[in-house]
């Protein structure tokens, strides 16, 4: 049998502290939950999803896309973007290429992730749309699995 280890009072007290800042940082994310603009501004990036999956205009779900990643990225920023607030949308929904070649060209050798963040999609329906664009030799990568980047060509 092991033998077992009493924590010191030093230890238990920062064990303590630990767990008191992370009370207060929960209280606060709950705050920020309450405040009447950000339950609209919520509301709205549900509304974004709705409309940019009910389109079929391409330049109307780019400009969907932009309008939700600078509302996500409100929501973040405000404490709002916790557990129970959904940034990425629910159901797949499909990205505009030139949305994708776009940021590229802005952003090069960035991941996947880093796409479907600022275009405020999951990377799940990135992932379809940038393998056409890899095959019509839009996109370039280098690396593999998750460490793999991508660049627009001509970036």
């Amino acid at each position: 049998m092991a033998k077992r280890t009493r924590r010191t009072p030093e230890q238990m007290i920062k064990d303590l502290q630990d767990k008191i800042q992370h009370i207060k940082e929960r209280a606060e994310r709950e705050k920020a939950k309450k405040d009447p603009a950000l339950k609209h501004v919520t509301a709205a990036v549900r509304a974004i999803d709705k409309a940019a999956e009910a389109t079929t205009d391409k330049a109307m779900a780019q400009a969907l896309a932009e309008a939700r990643v600078t509302l996500a990225a409100c929501l973040r920023l405000s404490g709002a973007g916790g557990t129970s607030v959904t940034l990425t949308p629910r159901k797949a929904v499909e990205v505009a290429p030139e949305a994708i070649v776009a940021y590229l060209a802005e952003h090069p050798a960035s991941s996947g992730e880093d796409v479907s963040r600022a275009l405020g999609c999951d990377t799940k329906s990135l992932r379809p749309t940038m393998k056409k664009l890899i095959a019509q030799k839009r996109v370039k990568t280098k690396g593999k699995a998750r460490g793999m980047r991508y660049t627009a060509v001509g970036a």
